[in-house]
């Protein structure tokens, strides 16, 4: 998987047209296989997925990988509002993909949990890593707004900069592992400034940067639609994130992202100590296996 193998097609989204860049390989002889990528600046499928795309591949799975609207090289043409729930069903069609598995890590786990929600039909089993979506409990109740973090203020510091240099983006970047020194951590870094150097890339994620800040606080009714998910579901989180929350807001989040399981009706999970945001990414090799075992068991 390299950025010379994405292909670019047009999805019509609610009238609004999203020029979606994404990765599509191997035939669906076990069926298809559709991955969403992590959220933050200059995230696309590629720097998610690198490690993971090839192998599900060569497992028997037609792989496809978009960058999000508004990610990488994905393009929301006009001021159109795009929600990604609604992209998700509409680059499908496109595709003519009529049932997947789906995979995402955090943001896109988040996505596609309301996608299995709100379109049950479409979807054959549902893997969230990243710790996200979580169960509202008393305690995330009580911590509000996640917006201002020491992880979220040092990237508005780093886009308050007159450039982005690789030292600042290897801290963000590292922020979301549990061992700094990963060799993934260099490559997701250069992935990512790459990113940001295509037209209109950085201005998106500045914007969006100085926005999270003001992120509203959660509402108790945010976690209700788990319930309602139909598709069998794979918790594959890691369990140890000493970089992306404050330390006094992180027991209580991974609570409520364990808490998950006991309320999606078909829920299987496994928590990797050791490991942090991007399990994916940090333990590749173990992650593909995992995946591979459980949509081999739906």
């Amino acid at each position: 998987m390299n950025i010379n193998d994405g292909k670019t097609i047009s999805v019509n989204v609610g009238g609004t047209l999203v020029e979606t860049f994404y990765y599509q390989a191997g035939e669906p002889t076990k069926g298809d296989l559709l991955l969403m990528h992590t959220g933050g600046a200059g995230a696309s499928a590629l720097m998610c997925w690198y490690l993971n795309f090839n192998a599900l591949v060569d497992a028997g799975y037609r792989v496809t990988a978009p960058d999000a609207p508004g990610f990488g090289r994905s393009v929301v043409v006009g001021d159109g509002n795009v929600k990604a729930t609604d992209f998700v069903p509409a680059f499908m069609d496109t595709l003519g993909i009529a049932q997947a598995h789906v995979a995402g890590n955090s943001m896109g786990g988040v996505t596609l949990s309301h996608v299995a929600a709100e379109h049950p039909e479409r979807v054959l089993s549902l893997t969230l890593s990243g710790g996200e979506p979580r169960v509202v409990t008393d305690a995330v109740m009580a911590i509000g707004s996640l917006g201002a973090t020491p992880r979220n203020n040092f990237v508005r510091e780093m886009f308050g900069k007159p450039e982005l240099i690789f030292e600042d983006m290897r801290r963000a970047t590292a922020d979301f592992v549990f061992d700094r020194d990963l060799p993934a951590v260099d490559v997701v870094t250069q992935i990512r400034l790459d990113t940001l150097a295509e037209p209109g890339a950085y201005e998106r994620a500045k914007g969006g940067a100085v926005g999270q800040v003001a992120r509203r606080a959660i509402s108790a009714s945010d976690a209700d639609y788990l319930a309602t998910i139909q598709a069998p579901t794979f918790l594959l989180n890691g369990r140890d994130e000493p970089w992306f929350y404050p330390d006094e807001h992180r027991a209580a989040l991974t609570d409520a992202a364990m808490k998950a399981a006991l309320v999606i009706p078909n829920c299987t999970s496994t928590f990797l100590p050791y490991c942090g945001h991007w399990p994916q990414l940090e333990h590749p090799e173990r992650y593909n296996a995992l995946l591979v075992e459980f949509l081999a068991s739906v």
